[in-house]
């Protein structure tokens, strides 16, 4: 859906389409999960445990119209923030072109900034693994700097291979240069 919109330059190839890792919104949904099953987890323990009730001096059964709308109210809440953790996943997209790279960030239900950077004005780009877990499952942050305001660099956090990536945009770069005829060297001494 959203990748169809963008609009392409006539004889602009993709190179790369790239979402985050799935372990990135794994643990974000897990923690989603654990607040869907907090009521139950609460309501379980009091049936377990009945004598904890009458002890403070409340009968469940008085209440139960109650207690069931709010754990209705919590798990919509919760269900909520579950779709907006996957809206953000599935609308964030970086697209890598034989051109310009385009990030798609989608930052709210009806907010997204799409930055487009060309690649002849790319002046650095670097890629970090952190941890244990990322360093196993190959995911980490690509850092890239445009020649241009500082406002022009990015960062992305849990981007999939990130050698790779960073390897793709690094060739995309070079014959961009070299399909405008500027060698590294020159574009140095401008």
């Amino acid at each position: 859906m959203l990748f169809e919109k963008i609009q392409l330059e006539p004889g602009e190839e993709v190179l790369a389409t790239v979402r985050k890792h799935w372990f990135v919104i794994t643990a974000e949904l897990f923690g989603t999960f654990l607040m869907i099953l907090f009521p139950f987890l609460v309501l379980f323990g009091l049936a377990i445990f009945p004598d904890v009730l009458p002890v403070i001096g409340v009968n469940l059964l008085e209440y139960i119209d109650i207690v069931g709308f709010f754990v209705c109210v919590w798990l919509l809440l919760s269900l909520l923030g579950g779709f907006a953790i996957w809206t953000h996943y599935y609308l964030d997209l970086w697209l890598v072109t034989d051109r310009r790279i385009i990030l798609v960030d989608q930052v709210r239900f009806f907010s997204r900034n799409v930055s487009v950077f060309r690649l002849e004005r790319m002046q650095d780009i670097e890629f970090r693994v952190k941890g244990l877990i990322p360093t196993l499952l190959n995911f980490g942050t690509l850092k890239a700097q445009t020649a241009g305001a500082h406002e022009s660099n990015f960062n992305s956090t849990g981007l999939p291979d990130p050698r790779g990536l960073q390897a793709i945009i690094q060739r995309a770069m070079d014959a961009r240069m070299q399909a405008l005829h500027v060698t590294p060297d020159e574009l140095h001494h401008q």
